[in-house]
C-alpha cells in the first residue's frame, strides 16, 4: 500500500507544482518525512503490529490537500519539525532515559515557533502528554525540556545580533509570543472561490474526527501505551486544527502538519474498523480522496 501510495503523492506533485529546485526539495522532505513516520509508527507500534497504513494515509493525504500547502519546501520544513516534536515524545518512552528524546523533539517545536511564533501553543500540550499520558515528567526531563526549547532561540537571537537586527528580532518575537494574534479574515479560500480546497480541508478534518470517537470507542483494545501514544497525539490535533484556522496568513503552512498528525488515528480506523457500515465509510473516503487529488490536478 505504501509504494502505491507514494506514487500517487508524487504524480499529483508532478502535476500540481513545476519541477523546479525548490519543488524538488519540497518532494524530497515529503518522501523523507513518509518514510520516517513509517518507522516511527512501527517502533511504537500505533498500529499494534508492523503496518504501513500510517504512513500511506498521510502520504494520500499530502496528495489531496496538495493546494493548500503548494508543496513548498517552507510547508515541508514545517512538517518535518513537528515530526521531530511529536516523535520525540512517542519515542521517550522506548528507553530507559528518556531525556534525549524530549530534548530532540522540544528542539523541532522551537524551530516551529521560530517559523510560525502561534505554535508556541502546542508547548503546554506536550507538557500535558508528558505529564499524563507518557508519564516522563521529571527534573531531568523537565531540563531536557527547556534546553531543548531555549537552544535554537539563542542561535537565532546570536545570529540575529551578528547580522545587526536584535532590536527588531527582540520587539516582533517578543509581542508575538506574548500575545499571539489570530484571525481568520481574508485567510480562507472560499473568499476567492476556491470552494474545491475548503472541501478538501473540511474533508480531512471531518475524516479525522470520525476516526477519533472510533478511536474513543474502542480504545480499550489497544495497549495501555498505545492508547497513551495516541492520546498524546490527541491532545494535539484541536490546537493544530485551531491553528490552522486562526494564523494570519501562516496557517496553511501547518496542514501538512495537521495531516501528519491525523494519519495515525485515520489509518487505525481503516484498519480496525469492521462491519459493511465502516466498509462502505472507508471506500467513500478513499473515492473522496482520489476525487479531490484529481480535481486539484486541474
Amino acid at each position: 500500500m505504501l509504494p502505491i501510495s507514494m506514487v500517487v503523492m508524487v504524480g499529483a506533485w508532478l502535476v500540481q507544482a513545476p519541477l523546479t529546485v525548490i519543488s524538488s526539495a519540497g518532494l524530497g522532505a515529503a518522501l523523507i518525512i513518509t518514510l520516517a513516520l513509517r518507522w516511527t509508527s512501527n517502533a511504537v507500534q500505533l498500529i499494534r503490529v508492523r503496518s504501513w497504513a500510517v504512513s500511506s494515509v498521510f502520504a494520500l493525504m499530502m496528495a489531496a490537500t496538495g493546494h493548500w500547502h503548494q508543496w513548498s519546501p517552507q510547508d515541508m520544513g514545517l512538517c518535518a519539525l513537528y515530526m521531530t516534536f511529536a516523535g520525540g515524545l512517542l519515542l521517550s518512552t522506548q528507553t530507559a532515559h528518556s531525556q534525549l528524546s524530549i530534548f530532540i523533539g522540544i528542539m523541532g517545536l522551537a524551530g516551529m515557533v521560530m517559523i510560525v511564533s502561534q505554535t508556541i501553543w502546542l508547548l503546554p500540550m506536550g507538557i500535558l502528554a508528558m505529564m499524563m499520558a507518557l508519564r516522563v515528567w521529571t527534573g531531568r526531563t523537565l531540563a531536557a525540556l527547556l534546553l531543548g526549547l531555549l537552544l535554537p532561540l539563542e542561535v537565532w537571537v546570536a545570529w540575529s545580533h551578528l547580522n545587526g537586527t536584535l532590536s527588531n528580532f527582540a520587539l516582533s518575537q517578543f509581542y508575538n509570543f506574548a500575545i499571539p494574534q489570530f484571525t481568520i479574515s481574508g485567510q480562507w479560500p472560499m473568499v476567492n472561490g476556491q470552494c474545491l480546497l475548503v472541501i478538501g480541508y473540511c474533508f480531512l478534518a471531518g475524516v479525522t474526527l470520525v476516526s477519533i470517537v472510533h478511536f474513543m470507542r474502542t480504545s480499550l483494545d489497544d495497549k495501555i501505551s498505545t492508547r497513551m501514544r495516541y492520546i498524546t497525539l490527541l491532545l494535539q490535533w484541536p490546537m493544530l486544527l485551531a491553528l490552522t484556522l486562526l494564523c494570519p496568513g501562516t496557517g496553511k503552512c501547518l496542514v501538512p502538519a495537521l495531516a501528519l498528525c491525523s494519519a495515525p488515528f485515520v489509518a487505525r480506523w481503516a484498519v480496525f474498523s469492521r462491519g459493511w457500515i465502516a466498509s462502505l465509510a472507508f471506500w467513500l473516503m478513499v473515492a473522496t480522496m482520489m476525487i479531490l487529488i484529481l480535481k486539484l490536478e486541474n
